[in-house]
């Protein structure tokens, strides 16, 4: 039994930047144990398995799975999904002109999907995430020292806030710096990070700051000791509730675009869009998230016979 596997790089058109996932094809009948395996073999902080449709009007289901366990949504993998499934596989076709628009399921729930080329015909990738909602939280001091950093470092005109992930009972605490350059400094303890965060229930944390440069929103680093991962390349799912978090701490008119950074630290550099749309339920926010991506291998999983 053998099966299409890819390697791409996420919120980036370079080759070893931005953030790296992988994509299995065609896994209809491999069982969660199989998918937790290959996932494990892979060796990505997440790869996406495309499954088929379950609902009559969406084209695919996704599951994501980190080495240890399954995830209910990730950002990269999924851009990394869609990338392969229309430039590499040619599952899914889009025009010249005009944009395509599907939806798809997962553990999340339905999203939709948006995907058009520029006027060199590269690939253009808009996908919906889930709902984003905040609430105040109070950070310890030792949660600071543990990231590095002391009080007067964050900035007092954004004051953090936490936001439930996806199908969890985990929150993401999102942390605003006064600047780039102590952005730049924060050094995590990780072993204390993990001890700190696991009886507050906080999933991963969010430095961000304000980047003064035109055409750049925010640069952020992004810590998630509920996954094992010291920091995370590029993060998708993180860049959209901080687009919704920023929108609602600093309001402009809808629908709104950010452009961040993320991975310089790491030396894998990154850049996500994230377009903020409003929706019917006035007061209510939906974040979409874009970028590039590059398929850096191609090749088949030998998974013998069954």
């Amino acid at each position: 039994m053998r099966k299409p596997v890819y390697v791409v790089d996420a919120f980036t058109e370079h080759a070893f930047a931005g953030n790296p996932a992988g994509v299995v094809l065609d896994c209809a009948d491999l069982e969660t144990p199989a998918l937790q395996h290959l996932a494990r073999e892979l060796r990505h902080s997440e790869t996406a398995f495309v499954l088929p449709a379950r609902e009559p009007a969406c084209a695919f289901h996704l599951r994501w799975l980190s080495p240890t366990k399954e995830v209910a949504f990730c950002g990269h993998a999924t851009l990394a999904a869609l990338q392969v499934m229309v430039e590499e596989a040619k599952l899914i076709r889009v025009p010249d002109v005009g944009t395509t628009r599907l939806s798809f399921t997962c553990k999340a729930g339905r999203l939709n999907v948006e995907l058009s080329r520029d006027a060199h015909r590269r690939l253009r990738v808009l996908f919906e995430t889930p709902k984003a909602t905040f609430e105040k939280r109070p950070v310890p001091a030792a949660l600071l020292a543990s990231l590095g950093l002391i009080p007067e470092a964050l900035d007092p005109n954004l004051p953090p806030r936490a936001a439930p992930r996806a199908a969890s009972e985990l929150v993401n605490v999102y942390l605003a710096v006064r600047d780039l350059e102590a952005l730049a400094r924060a050094r995590v303890d990780f072993a204390e990070l993990v001890s700190l965060c696991k009886p507050e229930k906080i999933g991963a944390v969010c430095l961000y700051a304000l980047d003064p440069r035109p055409g750049i929103d925010a640069q952020l680093r992004f810590f998630s000791p509920a996954a094992g991962v010291e920091e995370d390349p590029v993060t998708g799912s993180a860049c959209a509730q901080l687009a919704v978090l920023l929108q609602e701490q600093l309001p402009k008119e809808l629908p709104r675009t950010f452009a961040f950074l993320q991975g310089a630290e790491l030396q894998r550099p990154g850049r996500v869009a994230v377009e903020v749309r409003p929706e019917e339920l006035p007061g209510h926010l939906r974040a979409w998230v874009g970028g590039s991506a590059t398929v850096v291998l191609r090749g088949e999983l030998d998974l013998g016979r069954r």
